[in-house]
């Protein structure tokens, strides 16, 4: 934490090396959270490209430097979304969906359940169970209430669990 302060300081200062060590501090965590969310790798790494490049012009407005994971996480998260409508536009237009080749592992099959979320719930589940970020830091990311959040990370596990049920073909007591 100390030393990302640091790097922040010295980045924001013209210290290129700084603001690149950054980058690389939190690049396998970005592109982790574009992979849950988008299904192209050409949009992943696009998306992650355009948050380095975002970050780098916009260091001076982060406010408070503790919080640069924060706002790094928040403009990936932005640029996701625009993948994400652009998506969902083409899809309308084509009217009809990707599908992804059947998984074996539980964790392919857990990953392709959350793909069928909607961005609401999807988008908090994600950053909850897999990026390691609190209810709080989710609500400041995505600038809502932190009830709100917790009802979306609710309603998004019971999804995911009714979801999984009825791919699994296993009613509410458990049985086939």
């Amino acid at each position: 934490m100390k030393e990302t302060k640091t790097l922040v300081k010295k980045a924001k200062k013209g210290d290129h090396e700084a603001f690149i060590q950054l980058i690389e501090n939190y690049e396998v965590v970005l592109y982790n959270m574009a992979r849950r969310f988008l299904k192209e790798e050409r949009d992943i790494e696009d998306a992650l490209q355009e948050t380095i490049l975002n970050a780098y012009q916009n260091l001076h407005q982060l406010k408070k430097n503790r919080y640069f994971y924060t706002w790094l996480c928040r403009i990936m998260m932005n640029q996701c979304k625009q993948y994400l409508r652009k998506e969902e536009w083409f899809e309308e237009i084509e009217e009809n969906t990707w599908v992804e080749e059947p998984t074996f592992t539980e964790t392919q099959e857990l990953n392709a359940l959350i793909q069928q979320l909607s961005q609401r719930y999807r988008i908090p589940i994600v950053l909850y169970f897999y990026n390691g970020f609190s209810i709080k830091e989710i609500a400041e990311i995505l600038a809502e209430p932190t009830g709100t959040i917790k009802s979306k990370l609710s309603r998004g596990k019971k999804l995911l669990f009714e979801m999984y049920e009825k791919q699994e073909g296993v009613d509410q007591h458990g049985t086939v």
